[in-house]
């Protein structure tokens, strides 16, 4: 996970697909969004308090084909490339960044 977190997540692209990553390579790649986009600045939370937010919300969703924890990483990391790749953040205040993120990643709990 700590690969990830601090370096390889940034080839992670458009063409990422969840399914191929291990489970502590998932969360790797979370951190590592969200730190790079300044989420755990805005919220003030330490890495440990947003990797256990994370693991909370990963046991809201259910065991289902699409609507998965799987299926929201995929959204972060899109997210995560229209607002960096694409520069929409330079619209946004970094409160909305971090809901934006945030919200991607909680979409489809318990869906």
């Amino acid at each position: 996970m700590t690969t990830y977190f601090d370096e390889q997540w940034a080839s992670v692209r458009m063409d990422f697909d969840p399914w191929k990553y291990s489970h502590a390579e998932k969360l790797g790649i979370l951190m590592g969004v969200f730190s790079t986009m300044h989420v755990l600045r805005v919220l003030e939370l330490t890495p440990g308090e947003m990797l256990d937010f994370c693991l909370d919300i990963e046991a809201l969703y259910n065991d289902v084909p699409y609507h998965s924890f799987n299926h929201a990483i995929d959204v972060v990391v899109k997210l995560y490339f229209v607002l960096n790749d694409l520069q929409a953040s330079s619209y946004l205040a970094s409160y909305d960044v971090a809901v934006l993120l945030i919200s991607g990643l909680c979409h489809d709990a318990g869906h």
